[in-house]
Order: C-alpha cells, then structure tokens, then sequence
C-alpha cells in the first residue's frame, strides 16, 4: 500500500493533523487526556507533530504512558532527550531492543513488534494555561 502513494499525498498529512489536532486541543476540557497516534515511522507525522504541539499549545503537557512498550522518540524535531523518553515508537527493525517491557511476556513483545509497519504515540494532558491557538 506506501508504494503506491505519492510524494504529493505523503506531504499532505501533516497539515490535516495540525487541524486534526488543532480541534482536539479546542474540544478537550482542563485535565482532560489527548493521546495522538500515528501508523507511520516519519519525524514529520510524529516528533515534528509533538514539538508543533508543545510550541503552539502551551495548555498542553507532554505525559509518560503506561506501560511504555516502544522506543523512545527519534531525533531532529528539536525535542529534549527527556520529551522523546515520553513517546513510544514501534518499528520492526527495533525489535525491541532497550524498551522497556511493562507486565507483558517478553516472547509477545517481541513478536507483536515484527508484524508493524509502525506506529508511534504520544499523551498530553490539558492544564491550566492557556492555549494560544485553542
């Protein structure tokens, strides 16, 4: 199926989700969770989408998940080290190396881990600033 997009559509995400999210921000009451997923391994659709978050809604606090199956997030999107411990990334090549297991057998991490093209999370949690664009 990604053979068969184009350069054109790939591109194209990115600003939906900023709407996407953009709303979410809009629609979640103090305190409430936003949880933002992808099905992709792109910077752009992921840690660059974090960082915009961070930047543009200051109502808005990165979270720790739990468990916290993944690798933390990649580089390059100008998170600290401390923010991308935050983020959970699946991808086949990993295969789990360094994450960190939560109550699960190791067996079906492992195996969960090699049938993804991968995805990536990130939680957030509205606090009592205000949002700049919300």
């Amino acid at each position: 199926m990604t053979y068969s997009w184009s350069l054109k559509e790939v591109c194209s995400y990115q600003p939906l989700q900023r709407k996407l999210l953009t709303t979410a921000v809009r629609l979640l009451k103090q305190g409430g969770v936003l949880v933002y997923s992808t099905c992709t391994v792109t910077l752009a659709e992921n840690e660059e989408q974090v960082a915009w978050v961070l930047k543009t809604f200051p109502c808005l606090t990165l979270e720790p998940q739990v468990p916290h199956l993944g690798s933390e997030g990649m580089q390059g999107a100008g998170l600290s080290c401390d923010q991308r411990r935050l983020l959970q990334r699946f991808r086949p090549e990993l295969a789990w190396r360094g994450a960190r297991f939560a109550h699960s057998p190791e067996s079906f991490l492992q195996n969960a881990n090699t049938d993804t093209i991968g995805f990536f999370i990130a939680k957030f949690i509205k606090n009592g600033k205000k949002c700049t664009q919300a």
